[in-house]
């Protein structure tokens, strides 16, 4: 399910960099978020924590994108193959915490 979780975490923020334009990173971020929140189901007890961890995979998005793309990558389109080459190089945010 977590491969899953990076594909959409890709998909959802290059969405919000091409039709978020005129918002800030941090708004955009906050969308990405809320808008993988509402996707993710997750056991009553954990949702105090959800936020948190998916907004540590939309920054490994992020920079993994601005690695590959640099800073304005909203311009780029990716195939699905490069979509996933992305998803594939983001670790377990649990293990990135460690």
């Amino acid at each position: 399910m977590f491969e899953q979780i990076k594909m959409w975490a890709v998909e959802q923020v290059m969405w919000a960099e091409k039709n978020l334009k005129g918002k800030n990173g941090a708004e955009k971020r906050k969308a990405v978020i809320e808008k993988l929140d509402d996707m993710i189901v997750l056991p009553s007890y954990l949702e105090w924590v959800d936020d948190i961890i998916i907004g540590k995979l939309v920054d490994m998005v992020c920079d993994k994108l601005n690695d590959f793309a640099g800073h304005d990558f909203g311009e780029i389109e990716l195939t699905e193959t490069q979509e996933h080459d992305i998803a594939d190089e983001l670790a377990d945010p649990e293990t990135e915490a460690k």
